[in-house]
């Protein structure tokens, strides 16, 4: 009878912990800037790194906000981003992405 009882427990906690930690998961990249940056991340660009050729605004988001194809001193190549989710980013924040583009 106990071990019935831990086992109920233990499937119910498991249960409850899945319900909350799905949406938190979905919830992470929410609106079309968050979705660029992480584009941007996913591609390896990472912040601070330029200098390197594949920093984070200079080489990807920054490009990619200004509609640039290619940057010169950027040691990886841009992820693919829809223009739509371009332009929606800059209709909720326009000053987005419009630093300074290359690592040169």
């Amino acid at each position: 009878m106990k071990a019935s009882i831990i086992l109920a427990i233990v499937a119910s906690f498991a249960f409850s912990t899945t319900a909350f930690a799905a949406p938190k998961q979905e919830g992470k990249v929410h609106g079309p800037c968050h979705q660029i940056l992480k584009a941007c991340q996913d591609a390896g660009f990472v912040k601070g790194m330029y200098k390197e050729g594949y920093g984070l605004w200079r080489d990807c988001i920054d490009p990619i906000m200004q509609g640039k194809t290619t940057v010169s001193g950027a040691a990886k190549a841009l992820p693919s981003v829809d223009t739509g989710l371009v332009a929606a980013c800059k209709a909720k924040n326009p000053k987005f992405g419009s630093g300074e583009v290359g690592s040169e």
